[in-house]
């Protein structure tokens, strides 16, 4: 299917028409550059302010989209589906007249795809995670979902599979790396582990997999405070993987608290000069996640915290942008750039 756009739109399939009922053209706005994450466009409003939408990950923006689901109360956006013919798929299998709504149709017909059909004789439940998998293999959440419940059942070596197909289908998936993390560390295998476990913290905070909706949080029992976890456990570590000796987290990770609601932040003003150090030792990547990381923290913390931090959406935007292209990431950057363009208040005190 089609490449990520460059230019944002709310409305990229023009489920909506393309125009108010008086004849006026809808125009797109943009309210922030941290949630949903940049490289997230809804086509079907699901109720309560969220929307299933596409989603291309970082580095994949040349490639097909998965499909994902927005969850705005969690501060969440979960990678649902592998692709759009398995989010057909599997809404068919849960819907008892095998109907799919009007947005999923419109979704079909936009994008010139086949819908799909399902031949399964019984409805599945939405938390039906195994079923909904063999539907959707390429699903990162229902891997991730399927991992956490082979643990639950001490079926590792199943379980470390899927979390690896999770993470390889969606790098940036923090909820599938701490999984991982946990999972290696419960084996002994604890400078492994540290790879993962450094990595849920770097990723794009949407993607820690909480939900509003019970049936769209992950199962595992050991997800409760899962980033302090991840913190601990780093501190505690005696030899991290040697790939992480030099790393610029890890020296720095006995610093850091993850502290909320305080006036003044160690933990940005030391992640900022985290950005710098990757950026200078050339890994581009590591600093484009690291500063996404710091526009979703600052984003949940008050105007007067963003203005000590300089941090407004140009702001914040911009530097975004350009990490993107130093990465090579040039159809992202070209995007952050068109979404700061269409915000009322770029300069003003929200991400």
């Amino acid at each position: 299917m089609m490449q990520m756009p460059t230019v944002y739109d709310d409305d990229i399939l023009n489920v909506e028409g393309g125009s108010y009922p008086d004849g006026t053209p809808t125009r797109t706005t943009v309210y922030s550059i941290v949630y949903p994450p940049v490289g997230f466009f809804p086509f079907a409003a699901t109720g309560n302010g969220d929307y299933h939408g596409f989603y291309w990950p970082i580095g994949c923006e040349d490639r097909p989209p998965m499909v994902a689901y927005s969850s705005h109360d969690a501060y969440a956006l979960i990678p649902e589906h592998g692709d759009l013919t398995s989010a057909g798929r599997c809404q068919l299998a849960r819907d008892e007249d095998r109907k799919l709504t009007y947005e999923f149709e419109s979704a079909f017909d936009a994008v010139n795809v086949p819908r799909p059909t399902v031949s399964i004789p019984d409805v599945v439940a939405v938390d039906d995670h195994k079923q909904l998998l063999m539907l959707d293999p390429d699903s990162p959440f229902r891997n991730c979902a399927v991992a956490d419940q082979l643990i639950a059942a001490n079926e590792l070596d199943d379980a470390e599979s899927h979390y690896r197909k999770a993470v390889d289908l969606l790098p940036e998936y923090g909820a599938a790396h701490f999984g991982l993390g946990y999972l290696l560390r419960r084996t002994r295998r604890q400078s492994q582990a540290s790879i993962h476990l450094r990595q849920s913290l770097l990723c794009p905070l949407a993607f820690w997999d909480g939900c509003f909706w019970s049936d769209h949080i992950l199962p595992g029992s050991f997800r409760p405070d899962w980033a302090r976890k991840a913190l601990l456990w780093l501190q505690k570590l005696k030899e991290p993987d040697d790939s992480l000796r030099d790393d610029p987290f890890m020296q720095n990770v006995q610093d850091l608290t993850l502290d909320t609601g305080v006036a003044e932040s160690r933990d940005i003003e030391l992640s900022i000069a985290m950005v710098d150090d990757y950026h200078r030792r050339g890994q581009f990547l590591d600093a484009v996640f690291m500063w996404i990381t710091i526009g979703d923290r600052a984003a949940l913390e008050t105007t007067s915290f963003r203005e000590r931090y300089g941090l407004t959406a140009r702001s914040f935007g911009t530097r975004l942008a350009r990490l993107f292209r130093d990465a090579g990431i040039e159809r992202r950057a070209e995007l952050v750039d068109n979404m700061i363009s269409m915000m009322e208040k770029p300069e003003g005190l929200y991400l």
